[in-house]
């Protein structure tokens, strides 16, 4: 169980992250990079626990992993409930939360083309609220 020890608004978002990658190569290791941390990270990060600097554990991960761009305070990120699903070279990712930029910039730095929206607002866009 999960407790949220803080308060915001952001949890109705309805956020919508569409990666279009160079090949499905890229998208395949950045979806399996996700899926590692997590997977992993979850055993050593409490919400809140990581502003400025990481514990010993979370930075052997992420060395393991040659995962060099994310700050300490994103790393919560990934135990935020999200979905996530691979179609060729796109991955899309499905979130309450509005604190996405561990995600972007993982995607970013595989070389896609991200697109960020909330699916309330584009209800008729590919993914958006009520499609597939």
């Amino acid at each position: 169980m999960k407790i949220w020890h803080g308060y915001g608004s952001e949890h109705s978002m309805n956020l919508v992250m569409i990666g279009c990658f160079k090949s499905e190569q890229d998208a395949e290791a950045v979806e399996v990079l996700i899926n590692k941390l997590t997977e992993k990270l979850p055993d050593y990060v409490d919400v809140g626990s990581y502003k400025d600097s990481f514990g010993d554990e979370v930075l052997e991960i992420l060395k393991s992993l040659d995962c060099w761009s994310l700050s300490p305070s994103e790393i919560e990120h990934f135990l935020y409930e999200f979905t996530l699903k691979r179609e060729g070279e796109k991955l899309i990712l499905t979130s309450e939360e509005s604190d996405v930029s561990a995600f972007i910039k993982l995607m970013m730095n595989k070389g896609a083309k991200v697109e960020v929206f909330s699916a309330h607002d584009y209800p008729d866009a590919e993914y958006g609220r009520g499609k597939r």
